[in-house]
């Protein structure tokens, strides 16, 4: 286990547990570096002959030189990258649930997982009730700011929304003029009227901030909810049944969480994304992808 360079304690924590828990030395080894020896330390682990497989999970952009390196040395690998999951809410939504859980899968860990929810898809007819619904949520979940791991994160959730804000979005919850207590700290934001020539619409920002679209028909919101490049998980809220099924065959993620928000991941479920999300499974059903078939027949 390769530790992140921006918080090995973590990673030494989750080895530790098992050392406690009566795991053999060797079995489980973590490893970490500065941030500057990133680039040898992995190019070394994934080149090491000892090494048979490598399973990555981070941004897209590293994840791309990671396969490459991977691939130049035929070793096979498991990719969960970034993500810009939407939840559709639907007007028969149970709008207070749907608020509760877009508000958890938005600014739980303060957006820094990737299957964030980045993209509330709302229909017109309830639009302005659910903001109500999303606002009394946000303060009675995230009376507080959350913490980012680094002020890096801070500055680019601040970049993306004055990128926004400049181009005719709306804010619908938070302030950036608010003063935080650090500067590694940030309050949810919510905003509106997000057009694709806003940078947010296509970037994933990995923070305490989430966009608002009112739609009209399951066309509309399908392609907003596809309109990316990643597909990791999903949401949909509605009280028909065959209504979240159709709409869940149609998204291109690879988890729909129907009444549930984006961040869901059980290990009896196989885990993982499409397209710039990455690419195999994690999970119970995962196991198969560490594990080698081998052929062999016998002749009397």
């Amino acid at each position: 286990m390769k530790a992140t360079e921006l918080s090995p304690r973590c990673s030494w924590a989750i080895g530790d547990v098992f050392r406690e828990a009566g795991l053999p030395d060797g079995v489980l080894n973590v490893i970490a570096h500065k941030p500057s020896d990133a680039a040898v330390v992995t190019k070394a682990l994934i080149e090491h002959p000892s090494v048979k497989k490598v399973n990555f999970t981070g941004s897209t952009m590293v994840g791309r030189i990671i396969a490459k390196l991977a691939g130049e040395n035929l070793k096979p690998i498991l990719l969960e990258l970034g993500g810009k999951a939407p939840a559709i809410v639907w007007e028969d939504a149970d709008l207070k649930l749907a608020a509760h859980e877009c508000a958890l899968g938005a600014f739980l860990h303060s957006g820094q997982i990737c299957m964030s929810t980045e993209r509330i898809i709302v229909h017109k007819n309830v639009a302005s009730k659910f903001e109500e619904e999303m606002k009394a949520a946000i303060k009675q979940i995230f009376p507080e700011a959350g913490v980012l791991i680094n002020k890096m994160g801070v500055e680019k959730n601040q970049r993306l929304l004055k990128d926004a804000l400049g181009k005719g979005a709306t804010l619908v919850n938070g302030s950036l003029e608010t003063q935080e207590s650090s500067e590694t700290r940030m309050s949810p934001i919510v905003v509106k009227d997000i057009t694709t020539e806003m940078e947010l619409y296509h970037t994933e920002s990995f923070g305490p901030t989430v966009s608002m679209f009112a739609i009209e028909t399951e066309e509309e919101a399908l392609r907003l909810a596809n309109d990316t490049e990643y597909g990791l998980s999903s949401a949909i809220f509605t009280e028909d049944l065959r209504r979240g099924l159709r709409m869940a065959k149609q998204i291109e993620a690879g988890a729909v969480h129907i009444n549930a928000m984006t961040v869901h991941d059980e290990p009896a479920l196989p885990h993982g994304g499409v397209k710039n999300s990455g690419y195999g499974r994690f999970g119970n059903v995962g196991l198969d992808e560490w594990v080698k078939t081998k052929t062999v027949t016998f002749r009397n």
